[in-house]
């Protein structure tokens, strides 16, 4: 009971950290804003991008949080929800659940599922094979320039955002809001440094770490 009472506070005070920051984004949103929600959870930071009339694409791996989706925005036509996991290629993963997850009959625990078996707070014995898609060949199809796209896929995003930068892919996105978990994954400190300095060094100023 107080480990779900706990990982529903601190899901929620995410959800208002990150409204406020996103208020100034939100203000500009028109009706062809693209927003593409790169681990959408259970869709707070999609709703809001929806009800200012943006198009959204929303990828979320998790069936259980993916259920959620579909009835939270049943009849929604400007999103579209895609079950599956953001990753630097296209094919098949083990997606690690959380080690609440299997405990618990709520859904507050999906939200720190995880590719990358050695997060700490994931059971490396339990989880799933889902279906990846490559972002970089994604936002190449979609024909146009993503507005905004959030990323928080649990330690994914270092290999992610490497292929983003080295194909720059990266130049096709208007504003990238990254979500790091470098104190959660062992050895992911120096590969988030390492991130850091090639983004300096290259001057790209449209991709934003640790904006949660």
């Amino acid at each position: 009971m107080y480990e779900s009472i706990k990982r529903k506070f601190l899901n929620r005070c995410a959800y208002y950290t990150s409204l406020i920051k996103l208020y100034p984004i939100l203000k500009k949103v028109g009706s062809n804003f693209l927003f593409v929600d790169c681990g959408a959870n259970i869709g707070d930071i999609s709703a809001l991008f929806l009800s200012k009339g943006a198009i959204v694409k929303s990828f979320e791996p998790d069936l259980l949080a993916y259920s959620y989706l579909l009835k939270r925005f049943a009849g929604k036509e400007r999103i579209e929800i895609i079950n599956k996991a953001v990753a630097d290629s296209d094919g098949k993963a083990m997606f690690y659940y959380h080690k609440e997850r299997l405990n618990k009959e709520g859904i507050e625990f999906t939200v720190s599922s995880s590719l990358l078996k050695e997060k700490k707070n994931v059971d490396h014995m339990h989880g799933m094979e889902v279906e990846t898609v490559d972002l970089c060949r994604y936002i190449d199809s979609l024909g146009r320039e993503v507005d905004i796209l959030k990323m928080d896929i649990e330690g994914e995003e270092i290999a992610v955002l490497n292929k983003m930068i080295s194909e720059e892919t990266y130049k096709k996105v208007g504003l990238i809001l990254v979500e790091t978990h470098e104190t959660k994954i062992p050895g992911h400190k120096e590969k988030v440094a390492s991130l850091k300095q090639l983004i300096q060094e290259k001057r790209i100023n449209n991709i934003k770490l640790n904006w949660i």
